[in-house]
């Protein structure tokens, strides 16, 4: 656990301003995301703010280095699903904001960072970053699918 924790933590300052998860209805609720992925034999990990206080507080530290206020940041999701022993072959990274104009500044004021996703990113079988709504995403496409 530990593992995926780091991973998750180096990838989420890489991807500072990533994605946003395209406009074909990806829902902005992580529980129901997490749910759907989970049943779909991903391993999820999520950080959801609601009332704990201690997984805000994380999500807070991680806004100062996206160049956001506190409580701007409400969840992220990270999921991939193994194709082989140790090969993972989907993944999706969720960023969860507090409405629709937090995410655009987040999506704006990162694209330097986006587009060195891209380039990172660009032999991964239909990868893509987009954003919908108050969420931002980038993962392979089936993955992207797998959330709805």
């Amino acid at each position: 656990m530990k593992k995926y924790t780091k991973l998750f933590a180096i990838v989420s300052v890489m991807i500072l301003a990533v994605l946003s998860l395209a406009a074909c209805g990806l829902s902005n609720n992580p529980k129901k995301t997490q749910e759907a992925l989970e049943k779909r034999n991903y391993t999820v990990e999520t950080i959801i703010g609601d009332s704990d206080i201690d997984s805000q507080a994380e999500l807070d530290s991680m806004s100062d280095e996206m160049s956001l206020s506190a409580g701007e940041l409400v969840a992220m999701l990270a999921a991939y699903k193994e194709k082989e022993e140790d090969e993972v072959s989907d993944f999706i990274y969720i960023y969860y904001f507090k409405d629709g104009k937090v995410a655009n500044k987040f999506w704006d004021e990162n694209q330097q960072q986006l587009s060195e996703l891209k380039t990172e990113y660009k032999d991964a079988e239909g990868f893509e970053i987009n954003k919908s709504g108050s969420v931002v995403y980038f993962g392979t496409k089936q993955a992207i699918e797998d959330c709805m």
